[in-house]
């Protein structure tokens, strides 16, 4: 299991991922509705307004967008343009799928997912290789979700490079798909941070995991197979407290405590089951 911990993330980062976000959307005009924001940044957006008493989301260290490939004739001319307002604003390649570039002494990284059957899960799909564009997209199961399932969230932030003060609209991963994606991530590499990032939304989405569930029955993709799937996945990880799901998300939080991990661990459980039956109990009513 991955050991990484809250303490591994502060707020500085975070602003300056969104200050990336802001000045890489704000430049590369209609692709930016063909990307979907759905990693580590994505959680202050889709809870919004906390509620009270609520912790702030610890953050993140990256931008993970998915590109949307459901137009087959996307011309390699669009794929070279958005590489090269990767480049014009100030970011280099690490890898085709993995681009970087500091800001502030600090390193920020933008990472290009997608889901697609050209290769396997877990590669790296290049949609124009050999056409003159190189940029590619780490394929993820479960990324194709996010363009059916999201949110438009407008976002202000300065912009990079003394830009000053820039609007942007983002589309955010919606409850039902960043959940779907999340468990499917979990499932792949067991990362502690992804148990945190998955409990958190649904517990701090509107007024509680309980909302979360009725708005996610409503989603497009609610009955889609691999949403189903993904679903029972999510209960089978997060089924007791000594299931892998509810002790990664208290390893994450660890502060030395054992009682107050042994409740975190009991919360990850309540949450993601009352997410689970809401969403079930609301399918039912509206059959």
């Amino acid at each position: 299991m991955n050991k990484r911990h809250h303490s591994d993330y502060d707020a500085i980062v975070t602003a300056r991922c969104e200050r990336a976000l802001v000045t890489l959307l704000g430049d590369i005009g209609p692709w930016s509705r063909r990307l979907y924001l759905a990693g580590g940044l994505a959680p202050r957006y889709i809870v919004g307004t906390l509620p009270e008493g609520a912790s702030a989301h610890v953050g993140t260290t990256d931008v993970d967008l998915v590109i949307a490939l459901t137009l087959s004739d996307e011309s390699p001319e669009a794929y070279r343009t958005l590489e090269n307002n990767l480049r014009k604003a100030g970011f280099s390649a690490e890898t085709s799928f993995r681009w970087h570039r500091a800001v502030d002494q600090v390193s920020v990284t933008v990472e290009f997912l997608c889901e697609t059957d050209k290769v396997e899960p877990g590669r790296i799909y290049k949609p124009k290789d050999g056409t003159g564009s190189g940029l590619g997209a780490f394929n993820v199961p479960g990324a194709q979700l996010v363009a059916r399932d999201f949110t438009e969230v407008e976002i202000e932030a300065e912009r990079l490079d003394e830009g000053g003060h820039s609007r942007i609209v983002v589309r955010v991963a919606g409850i039902l798909s960043y959940t779907v994606l999340k468990t499917l991530v979990f499932q792949d590499r067991h990362e502690n941070k992804d148990a945190y990032d998955l409990v958190y939304c649904l517990l701090n989405y509107g007024e509680g995991p309980d909302d979360a569930g009725r708005v996610a029955s409503g989603s497009q993709i609610a009955t889609d197979t691999q949403t189903v799937a993904a679903l029972a996945l999510l209960a089978d990880r997060f089924a007791s407290p000594d299931h892998d799901g509810p002790r990664a998300y208290s390893a994450f939080l660890e502060d030395g405590d054992d009682e107050a991990a042994a409740r975190r661990r009991q919360e990850a459980v309540s949450v993601v089951r009352d997410f689970l039956e809401a969403m079930a109990q609301e399918s039912h009513r509206e059959d």
